[in-house]
C-alpha cells in the first residue's frame, strides 16, 4: 500500500463533496492510498472564521500516525496566522473528542470545539 499527501485543491474537494467543494476558500491537504483519494483536511476560511475539517475514508485509518503528525503541522501553521480556529466534533466518530484535545482544541458547547490565543 502506497500513500501520498499533497496540497489540497478545489478539484480534490469537488471529488469529495461534489459542487459544494468549489464554494469555500480552503487550505489543507489531500491524502491518497494506492492512488485513491481517502482523506481531505484543512481549513475553510469563511465570513472571518477559520474552520478546521478532516474527512476520512476507511482506507486512511491505518495511517493514523501520519494523519496526526500532518494535522499538527497544519494547525501549527494556521496558529501563526489566526487567533481562533473552530472545529466540529463528529458525533459518529468515537475518537474525535480525544483527538481534538490532543491537537489543542477545547470543547465549547454541543459539537463545537476551538483553539484560540489566550488573552
Amino acid at each position: 500500500m502506497t500513500h501520498e499527501i499533497v496540497p489540497l485543491t478545489h478539484e480534490h474537494l469537488a471529488d469529495w463533496y461534489g459542487q459544494e467543494g468549489y464554494l469555500p476558500t480552503v487550505k489543507g491537504i489531500a491524502g491518497f492510498v494506492d492512488g485513491k483519494l481517502v482523506a481531505v483536511a484543512g481549513f475553510w476560511l469563511t465570513q472571518g472564521k477559520v474552520i478546521a475539517f478532516c474527512n476520512l475514508r476507511d482506507e486512511a485509518r491505518p495511517f493514523r500516525k501520519t494523519m496526526h503528525k500532518t494535522a499538527i503541522d497544519l494547525i501549527e501553521t494556521a496558529k501563526k496566522q489566526h487567533k481562533r480556529i473552530i472545529a466540529r466534533c463528529d458525533p459518529d466518530e468515537p475518537t474525535a473528542p480525544n483527538w481534538l484535545r490532543r491537537l489543542g482544541f477545547q470543547h465549547e458547547e454541543g459539537d463545537i470545539w476551538s483553539w484560540q490565543i489566550s488573552a
